[in-house]
């Protein structure tokens, strides 16, 4: 198994410090009212502070990604903020948006949606590569969630337009009754496009904000992967050796050593002897089962893993980590 570390990479407990506003999806103007914030995603949760509309999150686990689950009742919906990712450095100015009611009862009556409340809302953005809003992507190159009802799609002011059949310029979507648990959208296979969406949380009678970047054509997986040079690196880029050390909490919780050489650390990835109930650090009969790969991802129900460290399936580290099982895994 594999575990993370709740200390920053000099081994304090300090981590890192989140904050910014809670403001409206709409107007981005900061809630003129009581808030509250809790997160999603790091164990152990962070230590969260409220006045007015401002927020701060402290001792954030470093180099992880997380949500923050935004409330402002009465008036606005208990919302999942999109994907927040850290490294170990503080970051402020992350404002959280959550939905009004008024506005999601407006968005279900002109789409003519009943929502119920053991299901959710996910309103996702499409961007493009350099994070403006993408027009033009086609509700029938989306795959919908399985049950959910949609796509919807708002205007470039954001109102609700019924007969909108792709993306307006502000490039936000709409779905309905979307089940709990971990969703991501992905692109029809002859749509000529991928969807790259983190994993967002959605639970009943709330609201799942997301950002999801538009590519052109497929991904593009690479070949030929070095342990060496391409996956030995990946531990110390997304800061798995800090924990995974002779002194930190992952040699213990999670039995694995990543600072080692390199002849260590590759016996130790192979090492069959570690396992969960069912599954093993580099699987090669089933790749995207192996726990190098699960552990740091966002699963459903949460795993024993503390943080989250990839994306979801598109994450370039995890392609790179995935190509290099399905080659072999070999000490190349």
């Amino acid at each position: 198994m594999v575990a993370a570390c709740a200390a920053d990479e000099d081994g304090t407990e300090g981590g890192v410090k989140v904050s910014g506003n809670v403001r409206d999806f709409r107007t981005h103007e900061p809630i003129d009212g009581s808030v509250s914030v809790s997160t999603q995603g790091l164990s152990p949760a962070p230590t969260a502070t409220v006045s007015g509309a401002s927020y701060v999150l402290e001792h954030v686990i470093g180099d992880s990604i997380f949500y923050v689950l935004a409330g402002a009742p009465p008036t606005h919906r208990a919302t999942f903020g999109a994907a927040i990712e850290v490294d170990t450095d503080d970051l402020p100015g992350v404002d959280l948006d959550v939905v009004a009611e008024a506005d999601l009862a407006a968005y279900a009556d002109a789409f003519g949606v009943t929502p119920t409340a053991a299901t959710g809302v996910l309103l996702v953005q499409a961007v493009d590569d350099a994070g403006d809003p993408e027009a033009g992507v086609a509700a029938a190159a989306l795959v919908a969630p399985a049950g959910a009802d949609g796509p919807y799609f708002l205007d470039a002011n954001l109102d609700a337009d019924a007969t909108a059949t792709a993306t307006s310029t502000s490039g936000w979507i709409v779905f309905f009754e979307v089940d709990p648990g971990l969703v991501g959208l992905t692109a029809g296979a002859a749509s000529g496009i991928t969807l790259d969406m983190p994993l967002s949380p959605i639970a009943p009678a709330t609201a799942t904000v997301a950002t999801m970047q538009v590519v052109a054509g497929d991904v593009d997986l690479p070949t030929g992967v070095s342990f060496a040079d391409d996956v030995r690196p990946i531990f110390d880029r997304r800061g798995c050796q800090s924990c995974h050390s002779g002194s930190g909490p992952g040699r213990d919780l999670g039995d694995l050593t990543l600072d080692g050489s390199a002849n260590l650390i590759f016996r130790e990835l192979g090492d069959d002897a570690v396992t969960s109930q069912t599954a093993v650090r580099l699987d090669l009969e089933s790749p995207e089962d192996s726990l190098v790969l699960t552990m740091p991802s966002a699963e459903a129900p949460p795993d024993s893993h503390p943080n989250t460290t990839f994306s979801g399936p598109l994450d370039p580290d995890y392609l790179t980590l995935l190509v290099w099982i399905r080659e072999g895994a070999t000490q190349n």
